[in-house]
């Protein structure tokens, strides 16, 4: 059978939990107060008393870590058991998740290792969940025997605790004290004590229920609190985790955004990886960024434990995923409230969504206001200046130096109201449906700006967007979030440059960092992102080149190619 300790650890998978019972803490604990015969004169039969303690032992509390292993320990007195144990049964119903055990010392337990799973007449009980006693329990045609170290136990009783029409689990009691078997009274006994524990463990589980319902209320409120308080969009990732672990008492939970060479870990709490670039390219949780699926992990490469994850999803799209971890196996019913969160607090992506356009198109507000601006007063002013300065011109045709000075300041003019012409034409491009190339580089750098030390110093020259064609385009952004992507993986920087020149030659990007350089001598050649820029530089008939002083003292990188 394999019945082990005095009331002693066990993995008990309630919600998720696998706990120690407080029994094992502190064996022979009992329900203070009276006696249930006090009032009754010491009339009532003594088993009666016993099995009346037993049931005030048994509902003393609602907490169930610790109720189960009263269980085992008011089973044990009452039908004067040496050895006791609880099996809960598992989500399949075939085996044994958890075995909460009595009246083995834990040098025994620890000598014995690995607890009982459910076979043999363990088994039995399992399968068929009907009382069984036995004079031996060797002697059963379904007996597993015992493993080495493992006292020797002959009689038997084992009873089904039902929930309703659901068995929970099976009560084992071997051993009978003063007696080579247990007898009727003993089968009576213990079948009423597991209805009445059965009864306990179900008020047990609508507490749970009770108490998990309410931190998923506090922890959506608090979400959704920050999110209308305006925090910045990081400290409400922080929130989305912490308030993600705490629902499901886990040890760490982090927030996944898919990235073409890996993930980006977007916040993080606990034993969880750091927020940052994860090099990951293959794992189960891919299928919840990509198809959202949720997921449950008896072991995950993220967490390095089991693991659940989720999606969360904005407009029916798969956003990003959020993970919890910790050393237990969660249950279903654990996935189906991380499932739940993640449906709610995706308020949180749904509003900065929503900022975003609304400062996008404040911004396109202020964009034609300046160009209107411009066109209306700047350059009508600027125009009236210069035919002023062309007529002053003509009639100082006997002082050709201040004529000469007089020509130039209008040609300044001239060219002045044509960058200006240009602004508002690049203004007005800005606003369009079809986003320029100068608009998705910004795009760019503003997706990696978290993950970065700092935010790039953007610079644009030239007319980028009439320059930088199509296929150009396809092949510069990619190479755009591969630059960007090497400083926040490997370069440790404080200070990063981006600059875009384009003009009749061609386009050339380049990105500066003062970060810790290239060491003299090092192979760079066989990484996969730097062939990858210079592939699609060469593809296009352009070059690529890295450069480096020396160990920390900054990268440069230069991607070019010619037209657009």
């Amino acid at each position: 059978m394999g019945l082990t300790g005095p009331v002693a650890m066990c993995r008990i998978p309630w919600e998720g939990r696998w706990i120690v019972p407080r029994s094992a803490r502190s064996e022979g604990t009992r329900v203070s107060g009276p006696r249930p015969d006090a009032a009754h004169g010491g009339d009532l039969d003594p088993r009666l008393t016993r099995l009346l303690e037993a049931v005030l032992t048994v509902a003393s509390d609602l907490e169930l870590e610790s109720m189960l292993g009263r269980i085992v320990h008011a089973a044990c007195d009452l039908v004067d058991a040496r050895f006791g144990a609880l099996g809960v049964i598992d989500e399949d119903g075939t085996s044994l998740a958890a075995f909460v055990h009595h009246g083995m010392p834990p040098e025994v337990v620890n000598d014995i290792g690995h607890l009982p799973e459910g076979h043999g007449v363990l088994g039995l009980l399992i399968t068929r969940p009907e009382t069984i006693r036995l004079e031996d329990l060797s002697e059963h045609p379904e007996a597993y025997g015992f493993p080495s170290g493992h006292p020797p136990m002959h009689s038997f009783l084992g009873v089904p605790i039902r929930l309703g029409a659901e068995v929970y689990g099976n009560l084992y009691l071997t051993e009978k004290r003063g007696a080579s078997a247990f007898s009727d009274e003993d089968e009576g006994l213990l079948v009423g004590l597991a209805a009445v524990a059965g009864a306990a463990i179900a008020n047990a589980r609508l507490y749970e229920d009770a108490r998990r319902r309410e931190r998923w209320r506090e922890a959506i409120g608090e979400v959704a609190a920050a999110v209308l308080d305006g925090e910045p969009p990081q400290r409400v990732r922080r929130r989305v985790v912490s308030g993600a672990a705490e629902l499901l008492d886990a040890h760490g939970a982090c927030l996944l955004e898919q990235h073409d060479e890996g993930l980006w870990v977007l916040a993080s709490t606990g034993k969880a990886p750091e927020e940052g670039f994860l090099e990951l390219t293959e794992a189960p949780m891919l299928r919840t960024l990509e198809q959202g699926e949720a997921l449950r992990l008896d072991h995950g490469p993220v967490f390095g434990r089991p693991a659940v994850w989720a999606p969360i999803k904005v407009a029916g799209e798969v956003v990003v995923a959020i993970g919890v971890g910790r050393d237990e196996p969660f249950t279903t019913t654990e996935l189906e409230a991380l499932v739940s969160f993640a449906s709610q607090v995706n308020v949180a992506w749904s509003f900065e969504r929503a900022q975003a356009q609304v400062q996008h198109l404040s911004l396109i507000a202020d964009r034609e206001r300046i160009g209107r601006d411009l066109h209306d007063t700047v350059i009508q002013r600027l125009f009236a200046t210069g035919l002023s300065l062309q007529a002053t011109q003509r009639r100082l045709d006997d002082r050709p130096e201040v004529s000469e000075r007089l020509e130039r300041a209008v040609d300044d003019i001239d060219s002045t109201v044509r960058e200006i012409r240009a602004t508002i034409f690049a203004l007005q491009s800005s606003n369009a449906t079809e986003r320029g190339v100068r608009a998705q580089v910004l795009d760019v750098v503003e997706e990696l700006s978290d993950v970065l030390p700092r935010a790039p110093r953007v610079r644009f020259d030239g007319p980028i967007d009439t320059v930088v064609g199509l296929e150009v385009s396809e092949q510069l952004l990619p190479v755009v979030r591969e630059a960007l992507t090497n400083v926040a993986k490997h370069a440790d920087a404080t200070d990063i440059e981006l600059e875009l020149a384009a003009d009749h030659v061609g386009v050339r990007l380049r990105v500066a960092d003062d970060g810790r350089g290239i060491a003299p001598g090092a192979d760079i050649s066989g990484g996969f992102g730097l062939a990858n820029l210079r592939e699609r530089a060469e593809n296009l008939g352009g070059s690529f080149a890295v450069s480096s002083p020396g160990s920390d003292r900054g990268t440069v990188v230069v991607w070019s190619v010619p037209g657009g």
